[in-house]
């Protein structure tokens, strides 16, 4: 048996004011006729746990908290949920441990690894979180099929109508058949089967595709591949004998270049020298021109008439001016002077002169040689340029582009080789495939044997349990039997054939009857099998429709009630009886010791109607 779960009150606020109803003892009855709010008040009682499939009623959404009080193994815990935003997060706080935090935790994990407010609660009873395939099982799945049966599914469906996977997967987990090792083993199992299957049907497809001809000879495609290895080495070391000729041309073009550079340089720099030297000698032929003219003034006859007046000059006497008559005072004459001075500036400026030329000369001689020599390296340079780099460039990009086409040619050569070659290579593949799924087949066998025993020993003790609670309901059923691969019944009254679930009454008391003794059978086997961990719970929507007619249905429903007090009589492990509550549209026949009644009609309604919470 799993660990004690026991509810001690449901709470829920309206405004300011909490209210609260109570479920006192192990079993409760919501008595009340049909529409009167007995489904409501099932469906929000485990509501606050994070339950998904949890249907949010008016009654509740009008709730701004409900909050539901429970023990686990006899620890207090409080459950509080937005009853409006059936969104918004779960706390959930234990009442015996002021020092241990509150789990504010969500409804739906947003994120990896995020624990929600439904697992929280499922490790509190000490499920596992199991999933097979796709297929994954939580706290709404084990609610569903073995702590509640709802009144739209009870005489219906079997176990509360949901995925058969699920459902299976669930009571596994329960019954303590589910084992993650061996869920492993089978997952191997499989995929390696899928391999399996895969590489044959690849090499099946590959024949398909060599018989058709759209495949190319294996001898062919190597012998061409051989082939242009072979032209790819020649072609390769050509590349490198081209490339090695080509760095030497670059080097060599380099050296002509900056042979030119130098050159031109140069020659810039005699220009320049050249004109400067021009320059100078056009200014000294210049000046030179003007000492000339000024002394052709002074060699000039001297003038016979006054420079004042304009008359003839007298004729004096030696040593005196003929101009004023008066003496030279024994100096050289004055003209006499003027007319050395501007020889001696005539000649120097002549040397001068001839100097500058010879210089302008020579500086234009090396400038003509300079640019010859620019010219020249200019040549040579586009000549090796032409003659040696540009063939050696060619040769080599030539060589190179053959070498990458051939590598390509290689490639496409080696994959169609290798396509070839597919058959003997898909073999290996697919005897290593068949290997691994032998191996994964045959550990996954060895525990599924193990497993097997194990599952066949539980489901015959089930269905012993099984068959002792459906004649404590109904005296006539002759024999019933639970299938140990998916957990389907039958069951068989006397004078009539054996039925599976499906194939009884669409509606009624003997699916409503196998339901709840199927589970009531379960809680039994986790009395006397550890291994068994289901949840004492059992929460029962309108089982007892016929409780208020007579005959058969009136004879069964009492049955029932006797039955479902009898499986509350009995403790868990931990202490704690099997805790029932259930609706019925009528009044219990007569008073049962521990059995608590609530009724619910239109003037004492399950939330309208309920008492204040105490203090």
């Amino acid at each position: 048996m799993g660990p004690s779960f026991v509810i001690e009150r449901l709470e829920f606020q309206r405004g300011d004011v909490w209210y609260a109803r109570y479920f006192k003892g192990l079993v409760t009855f919501l008595v009340g006729h049909s529409k009167a709010g007995k489904s409501t008040a099932l469906e929000a009682l485990l509501y606050p746990l994070g339950l998904l499939t949890a249907t949010v009623m008016p009654e509740v959404r009008s709730c701004q908290q409900v909050r539901l009080v429970f023990r686990v193994s006899g620890t207090r815990w409080q459950a509080t949920r937005s009853g409006s935003n059936p969104r918004a997060r779960v706390s959930l706080k234990n009442l015996d441990d002021a020092d241990e935090i509150e789990h504010l935790l969500p409804v739906t994990s947003a994120k990896a690894g995020e624990k929600t407010a439904g697992a929280f609660v499922q490790d509190l009873l000490g499920l596992p979180q199991a999933a097979r395939g796709a297929t994954r099982v939580g706290l709404d799945d084990f609610y569903g099929t073995v702590m509640a049966l709802r009144q739209n599914t009870i005489a219906s469906e079997f176990l509360g109508g949901g995925k058969d996977a699920a459902r299976v997967l669930a009571l596994e987990v329960l019954l303590g058949l589910w084992n993650e090792d061996l869920a492993g083993l089978e997952k191997n199992a499989s995929e390696a089967a899928s391999r399996h299957r895969a590489a044959r049907s690849a090499l099946a497809a590959f024949k398909k595709l060599r018989d058709s001809g759209a495949l190319a000879d294996p001898d062919s495609v190597r012998a061409q591949y051989q082939q242009k290895q072979r032209e790819h080495l020649a072609t390769a070391e050509r590349w490198q004998t081209a490339d090695a000729a080509l760095k030497v041309a670059v080097g060599e073009c380099g050296r002509l270049v900056a042979l030119h550079k130098a050159a031109e340089a140069q020659r810039r720099k005699t220009a320049k020298q050249a004109m400067a030297a021009q320059d100078k000698a056009k200014s000294a032929s210049t000046e030179h021109a003007r000492a000339e003219g000024e002394l052709a003034t002074l060699l000039k006859p001297a003038s016979k008439e006054c420079t004042c007046c304009g008359q003839l000059l007298p004729e004096r006497e030696p040593g005196l001016c003929r101009q004023c008559g008066q003496k030279h005072n024994g100096a050289e004459d004055r003209r006499e002077k003027d007319i050395a001075a501007a020889r001696a500036k005539v000649g120097r400026l002549e040397l001068r002169l001839r100097r500058l030329e010879e210089a302008a000369a020579s500086a234009t001689t090396q400038a003509a040689e300079a640019d010859q020599e620019a010219a020249a390296a200019l040549t040579a340079r586009d000549a090796y340029d032409e003659a040696h780099l540009q063939p050696s460039r060619r040769a080599a990009q030539h060589a190179e582009k053959e070498a990458h086409g051939l590598s390509r040619d290689i490639a496409q050569l080696k994959e169609r080789l290798e396509s070839a070659d597919y058959i003997s290579a898909q073999e290996q593949v697919i005897k290593a495939a068949k290997e691994q799924m032998d191996a994964a087949m045959a550990a996954r066998d060895a525990a599924v044997t193990a497993h097997d025993v194990r599952r066949k020993e539980v489901t015959a003790l089930w269905s012993q349990f099984f068959l002792t609670r459906l004649q404590q309901i109904n005296p006539d059923i002759e024999t019933a039997s639970i299938d140990r691969s998916d957990f389907t019944t039958r069951v068989k009254e006397r004078n009539t054939t054996d039925k599976t679930f499906a194939e009884s009454s669409v509606a009624g008391s003997p699916k409503v009857t196998t339901n709840v003794a199927l589970l009531l059978a379960l809680r039994d086997l986790g009395r006397v099998d550890p291994g068994v961990r289901v949840p004492p719970l059992l929460v029962i929507d309108s089982p007892l429709s016929g409780l208020g007619a007579n005959g058969l249905d009136h004879d069964t429903g009492l049955r029932l009630i006797e039955t479902l007090i009898d499986i509350a009589d009995d403790a868990s492990p931990d202490g704690y009886a099997c805790q029932v509550i259930a609706a019925t549209n009528d009044p219990l026949p007569r008073p049962y010791p521990g059995v608590r009644e609530i009724g619910i009609d239109a003037e004492n309604r399950f939330f309208d109607h309920a008492p204040r919470r105490d203090s």
